[in-house]
């Protein structure tokens, strides 16, 4: 009886060392998955493109210390963010939400840059120095002319722009900037009447000459 049991004994252990090898070739044999290329986080970041390009004329100070940076760490997942894009408020709870973002991709993504300290102060202070200088609606004032085109169609993105953030003279380039990012944007665009409006509001209520 003893003789029979240790038969069957040996006979499990080898079944069970045989199916454990089939089960190694098996997994062997299936395919290896490709690792996701790390550029991939660009896309991802983009989500779907949105927050607006823009040419390197058009961004704030461009040579600056704090702009130069945010263009070799911010436009590693999405398109450079504009300065005026947030308040001082606002960018003090984006931006630091932004840099704990980046550690967390440096975790998955060993290629991926995170500005140490120092580089994430002058950034953080670039920001806030070109930050958007906003209004709230009560004090927009209604009667004048063009003032409800540029409430209805200037808070989509951003707060309300106060008239001072440019002066005059760069009004319109600015509108036609924000019209075609509203565009890429999938927003809703002023035609070009109320496009006019806007400006000329924005002119007359700008104290810059």
């Amino acid at each position: 009886m003893s003789q029979l049991r240790c038969l069957l004994v040996g006979f499990a252990a080898c079944f069970l060392v045989a199916f454990a090898s089939e089960r190694a070739v098996a997994a062997d044999a299936s395919p290896t998955p490709e690792p996701v290329p790390e550029q991939e986080y660009l896309h991802f970041g983009n989500m779907g493109g949105l927050l607006p390009s823009l040419d390197l004329g058009d961004i704030k100070d461009s040579e600056s210390p704090g702009a130069k940076a945010s263009l070799k760490y911010c436009g590693q997942c999405h398109n450079h963010p504009g300065p005026g894009m947030h308040t001082h408020e606002e960018w003090n709870q984006v931006f630091w939400r932004m840099m704990w973002r980046m550690q967390i991709m440096r975790a998955q993504f060993k290629n991926f840059l995170v500005p140490h300290y120092g580089e994430s102060q002058i950034m953080f202070a670039y920001f806030v120095a070109n930050s958007l200088k906003s209004i709230k609606a009560n004090e927009v004032p209604m009667q004048e002319a063009g003032a409800v085109d540029f409430v209805k169609i200037c808070n989509q993105c951003h707060q309300l722009p106060s008239p001072a953030q440019h002066e005059v003279k760069d009004w319109r380039e600015v509108v036609q900037r924000m019209k075609n990012h509203m565009k890429s944007m999938g927003r809703v665009y002023p035609t070009q009447e109320e496009s006019d409006r806007i400006i000329a509001f924005l002119k007359s209520q700008s104290g810059k000459k």
